[in-house]
C-alpha cells in the first residue's frame, strides 16, 4: 500500500478493518512513523483549540492502541503458525517483522529444546525380556509400566531396565 496521508478517518478505518479481519490488514507504508508525526502535529494544536483537539488526540491514541493490540495478538498467532507450518505471514510492517522474527526465533529455540529432551527420553528406553512376573510400577519417567508376565518383552526407561537386569529379573533383548 502506498504512503497515505494520515487522518483520523484513515486510522478509524484501519481500526475497523483490523477488528473485522482475522488476518493482518495491509497498512500504508511507514504507518507507525507517520501516525507518530500526525499525533505530534495534533498535540501542537492543543494550545489553540485545547478542548476539541484534546478530545480528538485521546480518541486517536485509543484507536492506535487498539490497532496495535489487535495486530500484536495476530502476530503472536502467526508466529506460532509459522514455527509449526513454515507459512510466512503477509502485511507485516518493518517494525512488526522485527517482532515476528524475534518471536519465531524464541519459539523455535524453545520448541527444539523441549521436544528434543522429550525425544531423548524415548530414545533412552530399553527393550528387556522379563524372567519373572513384575507388578505394575512407576518408571523413572513417572509413567506407569506393567504388570508384566515372565517371558514378556517390555520397553521401559533405561534406568529401570538396568535395575531389573542387576536384580536378575530381566535381561536385555
Amino acid at each position: 500500500m502506498a504512503e497515505e496521508t494520515i487522518t483520523f478517518e484513515l486510522i478509524r478505518r484501519i481500526q475497523r478493518e483490523e477488528q473485522r479481519s482475522p488476518k493482518l490488514v495491509k497498512l500504508p507504508d511507514n504507518f507507525y512513523k507517520n501516525i507518530n508525526s500526525y499525533l505530534q502535529q495534533k498535540k501542537k494544536l492543543i494550545e489553540k483549540e485545547e478542548k476539541k483537539v484534546g478530545v480528538e488526540i485521546k480518541n486517536i491514541e485509543r484507536l492506535i492502541e487498539d490497532i496495535y493490540d489487535r495486530r500484536e495478538r495476530k502476530i503472536l498467532n502467526l508466529a506460532l503458525i509459522f514455527v509449526r507450518t513454515n507459512i510466512k505471514p503477509e502485511n507485516l510492517t518493518d517494525e512488526e517483522k522485527e517482532i515476528f522474527d524475534q518471536l519465531t526465533e524464541l519459539i523455535t529455540h524453545r520448541r527444539v529444546e523441549i521436544l528434543s529432551s522429550i525425544f531423548e527420553l524415548k530414545l533412552s528406553e530399553k527393550n528387556v525380556v522379563l524372567k519373572e512376573d513384575v507388578p505394575q510400577f512407576i518408571g523413572s519417567d513417572m509413567k506407569e509400566y506393567g504388570p508384566f508376565k515372565a517371558g514378556e518383552e517390555a520397553l521401559i526407561p533405561e534406568e529401570n531396565a538396568k535395575l531389573l537386569i542387576e536384580k536378575g529379573i530381566a535381561e536385555r533383548k
